[in-house]
């Protein structure tokens, strides 16, 4: 009986369920005061008694909010840090064998290559749940190289790659966010115990990315890293920085530490801050902002004006240099990419060179970029572009202002097509109409729906206009009210030809809503006849098939079946006498049900 006595904890474990154990525990600690086992706890297992005297501490207050603690006892945590690095080892482990997970091919008869986003990607995944556990168990490890050491390991496992791999011609692993955050983390921790512990991290990073040439790190999370330390430290770096011009040219606008060195010369030298700025404005346009606030302050508008110039040339990249005024053309229009990136950083700039004008006496710059903010900033809300535009009627600026609105209303209509990149854009669409039509409701309502039935008219009349035009209809089709019954009623029709994408975007919100201030769902059966009139004239020609795929040839026919037999069959017998040896078009048409 002694020995079972002994082993009781153990045979209960093995006996009961996770669940049963936590009952069995709730019944124990609420029939008596734990408090007189305190010592026997301890004498147990120290790290077990602290642990158990936090849980009661938190059940004593649960009134209260309870203090951030770490209620895991040491082993619990060092048994969870360890069964992660067992993870992580599994990973690194691979890493090294031309057969292993981390040899890719794109084709089975190509030859492998490393990939290292694979691998980042596993790593980080560990890594997140690891640096949660960093600050509870650094002091617990003991061995502040750790990660130095990883992380050559497995810059060593990279390097046994053979040399026909190529991997010498690649970044090799950049790792990403969670694994970048555990190793900066890791060295941050291990410099604490120097008296200039800033120098000391900065040597240890510096040292790591020197030593490892097929592991690197995640410059923005590096940055972003560098940037939250303490201020103290922060300016013990930058220190370093000043006193060190061996490496790390800052010259080099891309480099990490040169967007480091930037963070800090922001806080600690603003003579130096803005020397940076003119220095590189030419190469990076972001650098304009502080100086033309430099200039505003100190009311050189004059100044500011060139600064505006030499930012917005710099933002559009333009290869002949011509400078960009607000007045003169859309700036949606002007860019030679389509993103987002930095809107708002955009868009208070244009507001800023509008009160800048204002100050100069120009007013028609003023006006245009003031509207140009506001398109930019919100492009998709049409009523704060449209009110933004009715505040711009003085007889001075509303030409400048009427051409910029009109730019827009075509982007607007480029946005509206499924291939926002098509430049194949007409300057007179519905969209347009509907866009002129809401300065207006009371005046134009009936104008817009008189202009829209007149063109669903010319589409159903005309197939040449049909041919060029019917992506815009496509685009009405999907957005006028009720058009959601198309998708029972014509569900290939609905899937295959009308458009697919954005419909949850504002841009499709504000087309929607303008169309139902229209009253335009009495357009969709007009709609619909030009479509069963025209569709089998876009079906597209199994002649342009890609490696004899005909899947979406056989769709749009079978959309053309559901909307008109009749012209299904015209199109059926031209297939018959001018594609009757595509096998693999008949096999499709069948295979999606068609009577071929």
């Amino acid at each position: 009986m002694k020995r079972i006595k002994h082993d009781i904890g153990k045979l209960l474990v093995e006996s009961l369920t996770t669940d049963q154990i936590v009952a069995l525990l709730d019944v124990l600690f609420s029939t008596g005061d734990m408090v007189q086992y305190a010592d026997k706890f301890k004498k147990a297992d120290p790290d077990m008694a602290e642990t158990v005297s936090k849980v009661m501490q938190m059940d004593y207050n649960k009134g209260h909010k309870p203090s951030v603690v770490r209620l895991a006892s040491d082993q619990r945590t060092i048994e969870h840090w360890n069964s992660l690095w067992i993870h992580w080892d599994t990973v690194v482990f691979n890493v090294g064998d031309e057969n292993g997970k981390y040899a890719a091919r794109e084709a089975h008869w190509e030859p492998p290559y490393f990939d290292g986003v694979a691998l980042a990607d596993d790593l980080d995944r560990i890594a997140a749940d690891m640096f949660r556990l960093i600050d509870d168990v650094y002091d617990l490890v003991e061995n502040p190289d750790l990660f130095f050491d990883v992380l050559d390991e497995i810059d060593s496992n990279i390097s046994l790659y053979p040399e026909w791999m190529g991997v010498e011609h690649d970044e090799g692993c950049i790792l990403e966010k969670n694994a970048t955050r555990c190793v900066l983390k890791w060295l941050w921790l291990s410099s604490q115990e120097v008296e200039r512990s800033g120098k000391a991290f900065l040597d240890k990073v510096r040292e790591v990315e020197d030593h490892c040439n097929m592991v690197g790190s995640d410059e923005n999370e590096c940055v972003d890293f560098f940037a939250k330390l303490p201020d103290e430290v922060c300016r013990e770096i930058y220190e370093c920085f000043k006193n060190d011009s061996r490496r790390d040219s800052p010259d080099n606008i891309y480099s990490k530490w040169h967007k480091i060195r930037h963070i800090y010369e922001e806080r600690f030298d603003s003579g130096a801050y803005l020397e940076t700025c003119r220095k590189h404005l030419a190469r990076n346009w972001h650098y304009g902002r502080p100086l033309i606030d430099d200039a505003v302050n100190s009311g050189d508008y004059q100044k500011a004006e060139s600064l505006f110039e030499k930012t917005f040339s710099g933002y559009l990249d333009r290869k002949d240099k011509v400078l960009w005024y607000p007045e003169t053309s859309l700036l949606l229009e002007e860019r030679h990419y389509y993103h987002e990136n930095n809107k708002e950083e955009v868009s208070r700039l244009l507001e800023l060179w509008s009160n800048v004008s204002e100050k100069l006496g120009n007013t028609k710059r003023s006006a245009a970029s003031k509207f140009q903010s506001v398109v930019f900033g919100v492009p998709e809300d049409w009523d704060a572009v449209i009110n933004e535009y009715k505040k711009q009627q003085n007889p001075e600026v509303k030409s400048v202002v009427d051409s910029l609105f009109s730019h827009w209303q075509t982007e607007m209509a480029r946005r509206s097509l499924r291939n926002v990149m098509n430049t194949n854009v007409f300057s007179d669409t519905w969209i347009h109409w509907l866009i002129e039509a809401e300065l207006d409701l009371t005046k134009k309502k009936e104008w817009f729906m008189e202009k829209l039935n007149t063109w669903l008219a010319h589409l159903k009349k005309d197939g040449n206009v049909f041919g060029i035009e019917w992506e815009f209809l496509a685009r009405l089709t999907k957005d006028l009210p009720e058009s959601s019954r198309l998708k029972d009623q014509y569900p290939t029709f609905f899937k295959i030809v009308l458009p697919k994408n954005s419909d949850a975007s504002l841009l499709s919100k504000v087309r929607r809503e303008g169309l139902e201030k229209m009253n335009a769902g009495s357009c969709l059966s007009n709609a619909m006849a030009v479509w069963k009139d025209r569709l089998r004239h876009i079906v597209p020609d199994p002649s342009h098939s890609y490696k004899s795929d005909y899947i979406n040839h056989a769709q749009w026919m079978k959309a053309l079946y559901e909307l008109n037999r009749t012209a299904y069959d015209v199109v059926l017998t031209q297939w018959h006498g001018k594609h009757k040896r595509r096998r693999n078009l008949w096999r499709d048409m069948k295979n999606s049900g068609l009577p071929v």
